[in-house]
Order: C-alpha cells, then structure tokens, then sequence
C-alpha cells in the first residue's frame, strides 16, 4: 500500500486535494513519514527502511558484458528523448546486454521500435487515474512483470520519488541513479550506486549520460550520439507534410505545456514577428501540440503566405517533421529536443533555467533568446523574473533567425 501511495502521488492518481494534504509529508520529502534525516540518523524504523533499501549487493554485474538492464525514465517526451544519447552509448559498450525500458504509455510511441532497446515495460498512466481498484491493480501487474525480468541492474534516470519506488519494487539488487544532492525527492534512499554531478544544472544529455559511469562506460559526448529513432511510417508521412507545405525554412513553436504558461513569449510579439518573417519572404510553419490548439488559432490571422500552420500530428510523425527543417525557433519544449537532437540549429527562448540546461549542446549551432537585463546568474529559476522570455524584443528574435539561416546555408 506504500509502494501504491507513492507512485500514485508522483502520476495523478490521487485526487489534488488530497495530493495537496500529503505532499508536505511524501512528495516533498519535508514530514515525518518519509524524512531522509530521520530514516538515516532516526531510532527504530528509520534505520531498518535504509538498510532494506539499501542492502550490500555483489557489483559483478556492472562490468558483467552480458547484463540485464533495466533502465528508467517514466514521462516527459524531451526527457526521453534526451535519454537516447545514453541508451545509444549504453548499447556501443554492451553489445550482448539485455537493455529493457520502464515508461509510460502516453510516450511509448516516439520510443517504439528503437534499436538498442531489447523490450518495453509500460505503466498504464490511464489505469491509474481510473480508480483505486484499478489502479491497484495496475501496480501489481507492472511489479510482476518487471520482477519477471529478472535485471541485474537498474539505471534511474528519472532521478524523482516514483522511479525510485518503480525501481526497488522491480527487486534488482543493482539501482544506479544520482547523489542526494543531484536528484530530487529523496529518490537517492532507493539508489546503492550513486553518481555525483559536478554541475547540477547541466544540459541533460551530459547528466543521463554521466549515469552510466559505474558500469565503467565512457561518458563524454560525441556528435555520432545525436541522432533520434524515427518510426518509418510517421518519417514518410512527415515527409510528404513539409513537402505540401512548400519546404518552409523555420520551424516555428510558440507554446510550452499548461504548467509554464508565464515562460511563453508574449502573442503580440509572436504576431510581430510573423509579419517580419512574411516581409523578408522567410517561410515558416508552426508546430503545435493539443495544449497549443487554441495558441496557434490566436496566431494563424498574423500568418502571410510564407508561413502556415503544421496539420495534427501524431508524436511520431512530429518527431519526424522537426527533423526536416533549417532551423527552429521557439520554447524550450518536446518540440526543441527534437530538433536540435537531429541536428536542427535552433533559437531557444531558455526562460527561467539556465541557459546550459535548456538550451542545445555546443555540438548544435544555437542561439539563447532571453532578456539578460532581467536574468540574474545562480538565482534560482523559481525567483527569476518573468522579464527574462517576455522582455526579449522581436529583433533580436529576428536577428538570431538571419543569423542560424545564414550560418545553415554556409555549411551546406
């Protein structure tokens, strides 16, 4: 019932309300029930959790070429995606490894059919969120079913409160992840190989792939680690849409998701410069997703003919059309990580991070779109001021779009 409440409480299961009762006691790791300080230092229970969770292990397998490993990261489409980077590197260095996935269906799709991946495990996040019973009883058949895997070794690059959990009911003696000081949530409790990163808020891509360095793999990154699995259905379909659309230069994504609605451009500035894009005979097409449907109707009236709106898509499909384009342009989202990840150069408004975490790596021609009189270096994103994405000017966003082209023709 522990492992129920937990996991619940990291994928929506429980009702708000009684979400807000409990996280200052779970989520957030601040009351009694699950206090890191008083599971370490504390009398009694406390100290009997840490040393279930965190028995000694034999670690053969980490160097052991024909491992079992399990390897999660539940949610976020960029995040998984920004993943790839390891899982590729991972499958260079264990060639004759069994490499299995945990996820969430509602990701499933732009990970399916991935070379390196041998199997996936899916957690049914609608299952969840359809009732105690159900939900229940989804729990015990994702635990049966990792436990029948039999892994020697778990790789957590969620690095929160649920993976931790997903990660010791699955049983592997093994569980890798980050320092108490690098993941969050106390997921570190569940974790008997950590890694301690030298710059917390490092690009992502660097941080997944620093996990891999108790198995003794290399972790420095490489160009030849770009590159994203595309589906060839979704690529062909994807093809024919750019193609229809004229082969516009710019991908264009204006939105982010619902949560971080204040880290958007503002509309009249997006409208702007749209109408400096159709001056210059600049052809665009704007992405969007289902939080941005009503986004994009807002902006489709300031849209000129060289520019339109991207048809629906699916995940897939998305992944494959962001592939196609010279350059990207807009929030720090899924759509970004598509991008760039294929080699796509793009200008990124970073919002409140900074600006190593959420923009591309040096290995991708980028440029960083934020107001730097507002932004205050080593204050926390949450104390940033709205200023640093709403005060960017539309010339400087135009500025960065000549120069990314321009900087795109004279490499071809």
């Amino acid at each position: 019932m522990i492992a129920f409440i937990f996991l619940s409480l990291g994928t929506g299961f429980v009702p708000p309300q009684a979400r807000a009762v409990a996280s200052p006691y779970l989520y957030k790791s601040k009351g009694l029930l699950f206090n890191d300080i008083a599971l370490i230092r504390g009398p009694g229970l406390g100290r009997y959790v840490v040393r279930a969770i965190q028995r000694r292990v034999d670690r053969s397998a980490l160097s052991d070429p024909g491992a079992r490993i399990l390897v999660i990261r539940l949610g976020a489409v960029g995040d998984c995606l920004r993943v790839c980077p390891a899982i590729k590197r991972l499958r260079e260095a264990r060639p004759a490894a069994t490499v299995a996935w945990a996820v969430e269906d509602r990701v499933l799709s732009v990970l399916e059919g991935h070379p390196a991946i041998d199997r996936f495990h899916v957690l049914r996040r609608s299952e969840l969120n359809a009732g105690v019973g159900r939900a229940w009883a989804e729990i015990k058949r994702f635990r049966r079913e990792l436990r029948a895997g039999r892994y020697e070794v778990v790789i957590d690059f969620h690095g929160r409160l649920k993976s931790g959990l997903v990660a010791w009911m699955s049983g592997v003696p093994l569980r890798v992840g980050y320092s108490r000081k690098d993941g969050s949530e106390c997921n570190y409790l569940f974790m008997n190989q950590r890694v301690s990163l030298c710059d917390s808020w490092e690009n992502r891509v660097l941080r997944f792939l620093e996990l891999l360095s108790p198995l003794g793999i290399n972790t420095a990154v490489e160009r030849e680690l770009l590159g994203l699995h595309l589906d060839p259905a979704a690529l062909l379909r994807a093809s024919a849409m750019y193609s229809q659309a004229g082969c516009p230069e710019l991908a264009l994504y204006p939105g982010c998701s619902s949560g971080r609605a204040g880290e958007r451009w503002p509309l009249e500035r997006w409208r702007q410069y749209l109408q400096r894009l159709d001056a210059a005979g600049i052809r665009s097409m704007l992405l969007w997703g289902p939080d941005e449907v009503e986004l994009v109707e807002q902006l489709r009236g300031a849209l000129g003919s060289s520019s339109c709106v991207a048809p629906s898509t699916t995940l897939p499909e998305l992944v494959a059309l962001t592939g196609q384009f010279r350059a990207y342009v807009g929030s720090d989202t899924a759509a970004l990580h598509m991008a760039w990840l294929q080699g796509v150069p793009a200008a990124v408004f970073t919002g409140p991070k900074p600006s190593a975490t959420a923009s591309p790596l040096a290995l991708v021609d980028h440029r960083i779109l934020r107001s730097e009189e507002h932004y205050v270096e080593g204050l926390a994103p949450s104390r940033q001021s709205p200023g640093v994405t709403r005060e960017v000017t539309v010339e400087q966003v135009v500025a960065a779009t000549r120069s990314l082209l321009a900087a795109s023709s004279a490499s071809v």
